[in-house]
């Protein structure tokens, strides 16, 4: 086993809310760009989802509840095994741009792609 391999760390989302999430993005902090969609599809409710094999450090992440409603949360500490559950509150939250609902939430100003 590699040294990165035994130091990955690992971001987990799960879909508690009563709609799909149809985006996920991860990218290093201050990123100019959010990267690929983790998500091969949407996330039902009541699943979760886990991206591997991250490096650990400092990530924006970037989530889509249906329909289009976006969540930024920004300057996240991906150490080694992170879980975030997205509630009913969060998709709620997700509608006025205010995801402070998601563990580990800490705003950094940074803002969603223009579609």
């Amino acid at each position: 086993m590699s040294s990165f391999a035994a130091d990955a760390a690992e971001f987990t989302i799960i879909n508690g809310s009563h709609v799909p999430l149809e985006h996920l993005y991860i990218s290093p902090c201050g990123a100019k760009d959010w990267g690929p969609d983790q998500l091969t599809g949407s996330l039902p409710p009541s699943r979760l989802f886990t991206v591997s094999h991250i490096a650990p450090g400092c990530y924006d992440v970037e989530f889509v509840v249906a329909p289009w409603n976006v969540c930024v949360a920004a300057g996240a500490a991906l150490r080694r095994s992170e879980v975030w559950r997205v509630s009913q509150w969060t998709v709620f939250g997700s509608q006025s741009g205010d995801c402070s609902n998601v563990a580990g939430y800490v705003s950094a100003g940074r803002r969603s792609w223009t579609w």
